[in-house]
């Protein structure tokens, strides 16, 4: 019988160095257990499927089926499945198009090993992880000129001060339990706004409240 807390892991890269990398980590990690290795996304789709992991490390860039292809497959046929995307290139666009897809998480390659470990245990707990630097591609392309925030104001997307707080936080991977925290109020009160948002934002989830906040320039620091 499978230990519940063993955190279950397909890894899916065209590189082998990179793949074995990746296997060698995972295989020293107490709670964590290699289920599979994919080499392009075709394979990823079908061993998610078989094997039914419960994170998969995908490559963005892949020949023939490409990651993001990959991410969106699983997630139509399984939406609460948690993929986070590798990748080398500071990209915007495969940024936005990985969390689009329904990535909860984005990383570079470069991530150091306590970040991937700590990404891979936080997005198992449902939390949406993005590399700093990822973070900050995104923000940096909305930074709008005056007119743009007049549009944006002016908008259908109309959010309250508590409802802004709370997507501040979201973005920044904060947890129901750290937002209350943060701003003091009760856990309960946070569920109600994120509610709201998702409604407001027609999102399902924070992946895709984040994506839709950060493409559509609704989020600002």
């Amino acid at each position: 019988m499978n230990n519940p807390k063993t955190i279950h892991i397909l890894i899916a890269d065209d590189h082998l160095m990179v793949r074995k990398g990746l296997s060698a980590l995972i295989q020293g990690i107490s709670d964590f257990t290699l289920v599979g290795e994919a080499e392009n996304g075709s394979q990823a789709i079908e061993m998610y499927h078989k094997l039914r992991p419960d994170i998969v490390l995908m490559d963005i860039v892949m020949p023939d089926v490409g990651g993001i292809e990959a991410i969106r497959a699983i997630r139509a046929g399984d939406p609460s499945a948690n993929i986070i995307a590798l990748t080398s290139f500071s990209d915007e666009q495969l940024i936005s198009q990985a969390l689009s897809a329904g990535a909860r998480g984005f990383l570079y390659k470069d991530v150091s090993v306590d970040e991937l470990i700590n990404a891979i245990r936080q997005t198992h707990l449902g939390r949406v992880i993005l590399d700093s630097d990822a973070l900050s591609i995104l923000v940096s392309k909305l930074e709008p000129s005056k007119s743009r925030e007049s549009q944006n104001k002016g908008g259908d997307v109309k959010l309250s001060p508590r409802e802004r707080d709370v997507l501040r936080l979201l973005v920044k991977g904060k947890s129901t339990k750290q937002m209350a925290a943060t701003l003091n109020i009760q856990p309960s009160t946070i569920k109600q706004a994120l509610s709201s948002l998702y409604q407001k934002l027609g999102a399902n989830n924070r992946t895709e409240a984040v994506s839709i906040a950060l493409r559509k320039n609704i989020y600002s620091e």
